[in-house]
């Protein structure tokens, strides 16, 4: 997942793919955004001109904060490979292939290296990479199955990962100045953020 710092003016308001739906006739809009760590979201926040922070972990005071909702972990492997026709797999079939996972400073890492601890699993192989977009291009490859939060690419098909605690999740939270000038049209940027949240989630793992 990328983790974002938005810039904002008026008009648009949606950050996750898919593309969003046409904009509302008033509200604020994304002008840019730049990519952090997860960990270091909210610093670069507070120490830019950025807006609106939005990361896995939650923010520090004095921010005023939201939670947006819990994003899966997607376990992504090509067309052709022999799970491309399932929905789901689970955590003991995972670790029987190579994976690509993140580095130990995203969360989408943590949440299946702590999962794989509690089930008392060894994966096969493990490749770290800090891209999620490079994790899609090896998996896209034959060089494994990554586990990552974004959207597929490269004609991977996206499996839930279930373990025995449920579906593999991150939380999302959003971040602001609590005395922000546009204060009024952050909270309606991060209530359009979390419907998305929760529609993205429902679509792929259910309500």
């Amino acid at each position: 997942m990328v983790f974002f710092v938005c810039f904002l003016l008026w008009g648009v308001f949606f950050l996750f793919p898919p593309p969003p739906p046409p904009p509302p006739a008033a509200g604020p809009t994304l002008h840019d955004t730049i990519q952090a760590e997860p960990s270091k979201v909210f610093d670069t926040l507070m120490h830019s001109d950025a807006d609106l922070g939005v990361s896995t972990t939650p923010p520090p005071l004095p921010l005023e904060s939201a939670f947006l909702g819990l994003v899966p972990v997607l376990a992504q492997v090509p067309a052709d490979h022999p799970w491309g026709g399932r929905c789901e797999v689970t955590l003991a079939e995972l670790v029987t292939e190579p994976l690509i996972l993140m580095t130990r400073s995203n969360a989408a890492r943590t949440v299946v290296d702590e999962a794989v601890s509690r089930a008392g699993l060894t994966p096969a192989g493990v490749t770290e990479t800090g891209s999620s977009a490079f994790a899609q291009a090896l998996a896209a490859r034959g060089r494994g199955v990554c586990l990552v939060t974004d959207d597929s690419r490269f004609g991977l098909t996206e499996l839930i990962v279930r373990t025995p605690d449920g579906p593999l999740t991150v939380p999302l939270y959003a971040g602001w100045d609590a005395v922000h000038y546009a204060r009024t049209a952050l909270h309606e940027l991060v209530d359009g953020l979390r419907d998305h949240c929760t529609r993205r989630t429902e679509t792929l793992i259910g309500p």
